[in-house]
């Protein structure tokens, strides 16, 4: 496929990339990325997405990536459509473990790169953790998140990875500003979790045990735990 892209780059005849089928113009955004991951030619990207037509780039390339995250099947891929993401100005949460593409000027299209630090990885300590009881969840059992930077402020647009037995789910900190901008949860069904911060260094936390609904909540005292405060901090 790179082949393909780099050396011998695809011609449309009598056909518009703009009127692919939206599953394709998703295929066609990945062969981008990872011809500019090879090649570094922001100019020659801008022009393939340009000529996609897409209702909202930034949306897509979002929407790409976080299910590169979900399924963690080809880490080049997220790294490719990361690094275009950046390439064509859109400001999104996401850090690549590989290093951007060296730039270069398209042989036909003059353009002007400006060179932009990249941006450090960053980690978060887990502060505070507490279980959580029938009485503080009577209803149903939540994982609660809390996240902050290193000076204490609420950080929000953090995405919290969220895996058991049955389930893999992504959260967003700042989704119920009426609880704080880096705050989120999760609706929990009985079982085991684990949680993380994602593009960042930070550990996974695991064994996060949310037992069934106690039959006399008074009675359980607490005991059966029905959900958990996670408190993060950025180091």
């Amino acid at each position: 496929m790179l082949s393909t892209w780099v050396i011998l780059p695809v011609e449309f005849k009598n056909a518009d990339p703009a009127d692919l089928r939206p599953a394709l113009k998703d295929d066609y955004v990945r062969m981008i990325g990872l011809a500019y991951a090879a090649d570094g030619d922001v100019a020659r990207a801008q022009q393939r997405v340009g000529a996609l037509a897409l209702a909202n780039p930034a949306h897509t390339l979002t929407d790409l990536i976080e299910r590169e995250i979900r399924t963690a099947a080809d880490p080049a891929t997220q790294d490719a459509l990361i690094h275009l993401s950046h390439a064509l100005g859109f400001k999104l949460p996401y850090t690549a473990l590989r290093p951007p593409p060296a730039p270069r000027h398209s042989t036909t299209i003059t353009i002007t790169v400006v060179a932009t630090p990249v941006s450090r990885v960053p980690s978060f300590a887990l502060i505070e953790h507490a279980q959580l009881s029938c009485v503080d969840e009577p209803d149903s059992a939540h994982l609660k998140f809390f996240v902050r930077d290193a000076a204490g402020k609420d950080l929000p647009n953090i995405a919290i990875a969220i895996r058991s037995k049955d389930v893999l789910e992504t959260v967003y900190t700042g989704l119920k500003p009426e609880r704080g901008i880096g705050y989120a949860d999760y609706e929990a069904a009985p079982g085991t979790y684990a949680v993380t911060i994602l593009n960042s260094q930070t550990e996974t936390f695991a064994n996060l045990v949310v037992g069934e609904m106690p039959a006399n909540c008074k009675a359980d005292r607490g005991q059966t735990p029905r959900g958990w405060k996670l408190v993060f901090q950025q180091k």
